[in-house]
């Protein structure tokens, strides 16, 4: 229902739910729902569910239709998509929604062979996610959170109440409860807003301002976590002076590592280097460490206070005050627990130092052009602070912190007949790993990874249909929504999305051959298609919350989960993912088909628990192999019922020493 994932328990009696309640056993949200989810009921009994297949009889946008049989409605999905991948698998584009299973749509896209895949963060939250990997190897929200239990001050930047609702209401009351201090940074004053102790009520888009006005006083009055910095951040590594090829990049040795020098000796060593101790202010021939290139940046009379505040709508002294709040809780009310730890140089420590500082953001500050160079400076103050991955600050939810180099770049080289060679989405690292075609043009239909949005993550779904219809970069043959409504989303113009998917060529054709929409509800989208194939509602249906997709784990924790279905459709639809399954056998796609080309699987539950990505990864954590293995393991066939029997749910406890400083 929504992006918070949060788990249910569903009463039913004679066949029909009269009931919904949270789950207090889940992780999320430990029982607690809102409205949207205590209203899920009204999922299964809304009059727009759709019934059956569809097929066009008339006009596009007309909602002329007529019914037909599932196998009527795959053989048609077949007859356009099988020449398309015999040919040209690039003119597939498949784009899906905010839907649970991505990482299986995406992998069959990958077998497929299109380069055109992504889901709804192009136009959500991506820069955020993709400045916090980039920058922290993290993020907000689903990568990391707030130390609710400990922190003593939270500043929330462009939050709202529609992502990590339940999560974030549980914590601020804890911290409310126990006298902590929130500081809400939002142009307006609602909802969480309006329960902090202090609003700032920045003019829309400079919030990257403020912070950086943050970053100069609290580098003039020297209130920084210097051996923070120097231990677990790049901080001492040493750049090369000048603009020529090397300007502004690391030194490295001949094995590519990041080079800093060691205190102890004087000399060059490799950043991890074991028991290295790596010097902030050193002096190199020709090099000067990152502190020492960010100071002279930050502490510029450009950034502060003064400087920038009329622009803010924020006065120079409040946002002093806020840097003097900030440093008088990290430093002087600095939490230590006396617990031993080893860190990645493999130097043991008898006790773990936190910041009390906590920084959650979300789209308020993702909604702009700058919004990714917003978050990175969000970033760069928590790491001045020494307030990430520490007791009281952000703290990373498995499987993160991963550096970037864990991450793929991303794959479009698109053969006839074949898949791709990697997965679609990814980060680009250097300019090889561009999707650009040989004449430089990008190489997906969206623009995504191309000099004009390299940084595209989650790749650009709000452009699709324009490009498409623009044949920019190229033509395409079908258009496969998902779950997106995009001819009445908010990112678009409803009525240029009507214009271009009903506007026809020369020769009288649609400029779009073909419109395939999935969904469980007619919509507006639905009324443009060609083809619909009729979703369930998500207590019909068996999903997951896979740890390869868009995980629900706790800083504690690993975590994920399963939904089954409660109930049987009434109407003649079938769960898409297991739509897609189908699909792909009578493709015969690689990974839907066994050798003697039988169907792979029966369905996505049996997908879910026989697929491995890699031998012994599947997308289901818990009960591996014998029952007893977790994470990696053979599968086994009673793993869906090991989950129901857990109340949906399998978590993994993160060892107490290593609940913090993850590296």
């Amino acid at each position: 229902m929504c992006a918070c994932r949060c788990g249910i328990d569903v009463h039913v009696r004679s066949g029909r739910v009269t009931y919904i309640e949270g789950n207090r056993d889940h992780p999320v949200n430990r029982g607690v729902i809102c409205a949207k989810g205590a209203a899920g009921i009204m999922q299964v009994t809304a009059p727009a569910r759709l019934r059956a297949p569809l097929r066009r009889v008339g006009p596009r946008g007309a909602g002329a239709f007529e019914e037909i049989t599932w196998d009527e409605a795959l053989a048609l999905a077949v007859d356009w998509l099988a020449p398309i991948r015999a040919k040209a698998p690039e003119k597939l584009a498949f784009f899906t929604g905010r839907d649970q299973s991505q990482s299986f749509t995406g992998w069959w896209a990958q077998m497929f062979g299109t380069p055109n895949f992504a889901a709804h963060g192009g136009f959500c939250s991506v820069n955020v996610a993709a400045a916090g990997i980039q920058t922290i190897g993290g993020s907000f929200w689903e990568f990391g959170q707030p130390d609710w239990d400990r922190a003593r001050l939270v500043l929330l930047f462009g939050v709202a109440e529609d992502h990590d609702s339940n999560p974030i209401k549980i914590g601020l009351g804890a911290m409310k409860a126990r006298g902590a201090r929130v500081v809400a940074i939002n142009p307006i004053r609602t909802g969480y807003n309006a329960l902090a102790d202090d609003w700032l009520g920045v003019t829309p888009g400079t919030d990257g301002l403020l912070v950086l006005a943050l970053v100069h006083e609290l580098l003039a009055s020297g209130r920084i976590d210097l051996d923070y910095l120097a231990r677990f951040t790049d901080a001492p590594c040493l750049l090369a002076d000048g603009t020529g090829p090397q300007g502004g990049l690391y030194l490295r040795d001949e094995a590519g590592k990041a080079q800093v020098v060691d205190r102890r000796t004087g000399r060059l060593a490799p950043f991890d280097g074991d028991g290295v101790e790596p010097d902030l202010g050193a002096d190199w021939p020709l090099h000067r460490t990152v502190f020492r290139v960010l100071a002279e940046r930050y502490l510029d009379p450009a950034h502060a206070p003064e400087a920038v505040a009329d622009r803010i709508g924020v006065p120079a002294a409040r946002i002093r005050a806020l840097a003097a709040e900030l440093a008088r809780v990290a430093f002087d009310e600095a939490i230590v627990i006396e617990r031993p730890w080893t860190d990645f140089r493999g130097v043991r420590h008898e006790r773990m130092v936190g910041r009390p500082v906590a920084v959650h953001a979300m789209r308020g500050i993702a909604a702009h052009s700058n919004g990714f160079q917003t978050t990175r400076s969000l970033h760069l103050l928590q790491i001045l602070l020494g307030a990430i991955e520490t007791p009281g600050s952000l703290r990373f939810k498995p499987p993160y912190p991963r550096p970037l180099s864990a991450h793929p770049v991303p794959h479009f080289r698109a053969r006839p007949g074949e898949p791709l060679d990697g997965p679609h989405l990814g980060f680009v690292r250097a300019p090889a790993d561009l999707a650009l075609r040989p004449d430089g043009s990008p190489a997906r239909i969206d623009g995504a990874f191309s000099w004009e949005a390299p940084f595209a993550a989650h790749g650009l779904m709000q452009r699709v249909i324009g490009n498409a219809h623009a044949g920019q970069p190229y033509r395409i043959d079908t258009l496969f929504l998902y779950m997106a409504n995009m001819a009445w989303n908010s990112s678009m113009n409803p009525a240029e999305v009507a214009r271009m998917l009903t506007d026809r060529d020369a020769s009288g054709d649609y400029v779009i051959p073909h419109v395939i929409v999935s969904d469980a509800y007619a919509s507006e989208t639905v009324a443009y298609a060609d083809l619909v194939l009729p979703d369930t509602t998500y207590l019909e249906r068996h999903d997951a919350i896979s740890l390869l997709d868009r995980p629900i784990s706790r800083a504690d924790c690993a975590a994920d989960a399963i939904r089954w279905p409660v109930l049987e459709p009434d109407r003649d639809v079938r769960p898409f993912q297991s739509v897609l399954i189908e699909l792909g056998h009578r493709l015969g796609l690689p990974g839907l088909v066994d050798a003697d080309g039988a169907p792979a699987y029966r369905d996505y539950a049996d997908y879910l628990v026989r697929h491995e990505r890699r031998p012994g990864i599947g997308p289901l954590a818990g009960w591996r192999g014998d029952g007893s293995q977790h994470g990696r393991g053979a599968p086994n066939p009673g793993q869906l019922a090991r989950y129901v029997g857990n109340g949906s749910v399998f978590t993994a406890e993160i060892p107490a020493e290593a609940a913090f400083f993850k590296p």
